[in-house]
């Protein structure tokens, strides 16, 4: 029967799981959900809230470089510089000095003028500069003015725009703000700003659309001139986010002094078909702004910002602020699919997981022309550097509370069992841990050694299997039964290797292919392989601590010997019980007769039959003793040659040869034969062989004794003239007290014991016996025995061969 099942350990991964997949997906992946789950909501919120702007700022400022673009010199920026201010004096200059400017730039036919002045307030002195500058806009074609949005403290906000004559004249008016960061930087423009439902386009955007319509002859888009007033509180609406893509450092634009167009010092096609960019550069002016943009002085005019914005515009590399959601899943899915490699690869697996995301989001980073939109990087990376060591702290407290309790139950099942010595205390919680876990798999690992070397020491051939009768285990007594390597039965099937054994009492298989597989009763009962090998065979199933089924436990007991020596003191009662008691029956019976009728049997005859009787009985006793000392006396070996036993065992037999009128041959025989083995029993067994072939040989036939090589092996053969032995009976020949021919050659005396001993005598040598025999052709009894190696000899001083 099975024992109760032991504890569960903490976790046991072949443990039932509990029923329903939201119940099993919990007991499985609980520490794993929780990590997930709380990660990628902390990450949204996180994304939403957006409170690391200076960290996404820096991370998008490193990567301002590689988001950089060239030009095709499209975008010419005529400079109110320091030279110019130097030349003309004092800002705010007169109006038709810049409607001379536009007339020499109009004079070139650029594709568009943008003419980056406030022009809100009347020229007073002179006043008719603000008419020779509305002419000069109307005459030069396309030329767009800026407006913007003025708020003095409390007061309410209202738009700057152009002098009525000035925006009458000007192709288009554009609003001419920058976006500023928290920390003052200007980084992108919005395209679309102005009051709730009187929205007003970008400057650099109402420039690109114009000198595109202007270039391609149609009809200059529609823009606000001059707007209605609206009522006070309307709010002031933003769209349309929009980097600033700044140039190559290394591809400037072309820049052209405000005072060399004046005096027109300037090549005569650098403004054709270009679009001309007239603004303040002069750091005195106040119109200047920090940029992520390298810059000599740190600062980079407003000019020079809407020349880049045109320059995107012109170019396509429209890059956009994300939106929640664009920055959500820029965010959280990286880190999803950071997550779901923790279920399934291995710790490099996901670290190179984690690295790839973290590569391809900076990739998407980076190529933020190329994508169009710019994301908030921050809480995504940090969040990504932030599961492994999560996960690896989730894990590392479940594997410290496991090894805790494990510990804990592996010391509780080794209660009296010597124990290494503890390790000294010291290191922090974890090589605390580390070293009482060691101690007790240094415990298991005793215990399984001790285990394995008390099988591998058990005198019976011991196998354990698995639950598909498989070998996991085979000692060293199951390696010599089954004469395997040490590796050689590991994996056998135990069908397979106990398929020979037959149950002695049936002779039905012992083990029925797939016997093992199907039932779990223990096998306890006596079998015979085919080797002739009795076995005692005992199957027994083990389990595991759930109480299930685990394996087998097989061992075979060899009772050959036992068995044999049971059947030989059968025979020895059965010897004493009936042979011997009869010839001393015989002896006691007659000397009842002649004591009861004397008149009957005379002393002579009385006296013939008592010496018979009394011949037999000594004869049976002889042979019985003879038969025992073959098998179980001491071996003693040494070197002798076959030849001259040969003709000692002849000697010995001459004169039964000459009393029955057989002649006695010896030959042929080589010169020598060399042998390792004991002598006198050697010699008792030929004589057996030889007497046993002169009791049958008729009067005047011959017995020939030759010896001779065969292989391996001396093949000593005693070839008779005897009425032969048919072959269905010469299985019987060696079976003890039993005679073939005791009918039809009555006279020939013996009790069955002769070619016993000699097979007993053969046996122990290493050898074998031939019977070569059939029904009155004669009889021809060869000893095959193995001839010894030039080693055995030399172990032995040298004898001689004379």
């Amino acid at each position: 029967m099975p024992r109760p099942p032991e504890p569960p350990l903490p976790y046991d991964p072949t443990a039932e799981p509990p029923r329903g997949w939201l119940r099993r997906l919990w007991h499985r992946r609980a520490p794993w959900l929780l990590l997930a789950g709380g990660l990628l909501l902390v990450t949204a919120v996180l994304t939403l809230l957006q409170p690391f702007p200076r960290v996404d700022r820096m991370l998008q400022d490193n990567a301002r470089a590689a988001m950089g673009q060239g030009h095709g010199g499209e975008v010419v920026v005529v400079a109110i510089d320091d030279a110019s201010l130097a030349a003309v004096g004092r800002w705010p200059w007169r109006r038709a000095l810049h409607a001379e400017v536009l007339r020499r730039i109009a004079a070139q036919s650029p594709r568009c003028i943008g003419l980056d002045l406030l022009l809100t307030e009347r020229d007073t002195a002179p006043p008719l500069d603000d008419e020779v500058l509305a002419h000069a806009i109307r005459d030069s074609g396309c030329v767009v003015l800026p407006m913007a949005l003025q708020s003095a403290g409390a007061a309410a906000q209202r738009e700057l725009v152009p002098l009525p004559g000035l925006a009458d004249a000007a192709a288009g008016i554009g609003h001419a703000h920058i976006s500023l960061d928290q920390d003052g930087v200007a980084r992108s423009v919005y395209l679309s700003e102005g009051f709730a439902g009187r929205p007003w386009q970008h400057f650099a955007s109402v420039l690109y659309e114009a000198g595109e319509a202007w270039a391609h002859g149609g009809a200059l888009p529609a823009h606000p001139r001059l707007p209605a007033p609206l009522p006070d509180g309307q709010p002031w609406e933003r769209s349309g986010h929009q980097l600033i893509v700044f140039t190559h450092a290394d591809q400037p634009f072309t820049t052209v002094s405000y005072v060399d167009v004046l005096r027109g010092n300037v090549p005569p096609a650098v403004f054709k078909d270009r679009y001309v960019l007239v603004g303040a550069t002069a750091l005195g002016l106040g119109d200047a702004y920090a940029t992520a943009a390298p810059s000599e002085t740190g600062l980079t005019p407003g000019v020079v910002i809407f020349a880049n914005v045109l320059q995107g515009l012109i170019n396509g590399h429209r890059v956009v602020v994300a939106s929640p959601w664009q920055d959500l899943a820029f965010n959280v899915l990286p880190l999803a699919v950071a997550l779901l490699g923790l279920l399934w690869l291995p710790p490099a697996g996901v670290l190179l997981l984690i690295g790839s995301m973290l590569a391809l989001r900076l990739g998407l980073h980076v190529a933020r022309p190329w994508v169009g939109v710019q994301f908030a990087p921050a809480v995504g990376f940090m969040a990504l550097l932030l599961v492994y060591p999560l996960w690896s702290l989730t894990r590392l407290t479940a594997a410290l509370r496991f090894l805790h309790i494990g510990t804990q139950q592996l010391a509780s099942e080794f209660e009296g069992f010597p124990t290494p010595a503890p390790p000294a205390h010291g290191g922090d919680y974890l090589e605390r841990q580390m070293a009482a876990t060691a101690t007790a798999a240094l415990r298991l690992r005793n215990l399984h050694r001790f285990v394995r070397d008390g099988i591998d020491h058990l005198p019976d051939a011991t196998l354990v299997l698995d639950d598909e009768a498989r070998v996991l285990i085979a000692n060293l007594s199951a390696l010599r039964h089954w004469g395997a390597p040490k590796e050689g039965l590991a994996g056998r099937d135990a069908h397979e290797l106990l398929g020979d054994i037959r149950r002695r009492s049936s002779g039905a298989p012992m083990l029925a292919p797939g016997r093992l597989l199907h039932s779990q009763e223990p096998i306890l009962d006596e079998g015979e392989d085919a080797q002739g090998r009795i076995l005692l065979v005992r199957c027994v199933p083990f389990y595991d601590t759930r109480n299930d089924h685990a394996g087998w436990m097989i061992a075979l007991v060899n009772i050959t010997s036992v068995r044999r020596a049971q059947s030989q003191r059968d025979e020895a009662l059965r010897f004493i019980s009936h042979d011997i008691r009869e010839p001393m029956a015989s002896i006691l019976t007659i000397l009842e007769l002649a004591r009861s009728r004397p008149e009957q049997l005379d002393g002579e005859a009385v006296y013939a039959r008592i010496e018979r009787h009394a011949q037999a009985g000594l004869e049976l006793a002889d042979g019985f003793v003879n038969v025992a000392r073959a098998e179980v006396q001491p071996f003693h070996a040494g070197p002798l040659d076959l030849v001259a036993l040969v003709q000692e065992a002849a000697d010995d037999c001459w004169v039964a040869a000459r009393q029955r009128g057989v002649q006695l041959a010896i030959g042929p025989v080589p010169a020598e034969a060399p042998f390792v083995g004991d002598r006198s029993l050697l010699g008792r067994a030929l004589v057996n062989v030889l007497s046993n072939a002169l009791k049958y040989s008729p009067e005047g036939g011959q017995v020939r004794c030759a010896l001779d090589t065969r292989g391996p092996h001396w093949a000593l053969s005693v070839h008779d003239q005897g009425p032969g032995i048919p072959p269905a009976l010469q299985s019987q020949l060696f079976q003890p007290f039993h005679r073939l021919h005791r009918e039809t050659h009555p006279q020939v005396q013996g009790v069955g014991l002769g070619l016993l001993l000699v097979r007993a005598a053969v046996q122990r040598h290493g050898g074998s016996i031939e019977i070569d025999s059939a029904e009155g052709g004669g009889c021809t009894v060869t000893l095959l025995l193995p001839r010894p190696s030039r080693t055995q000899l030399e172990a032995f001083p040298p004898i001689d061969l004379e």
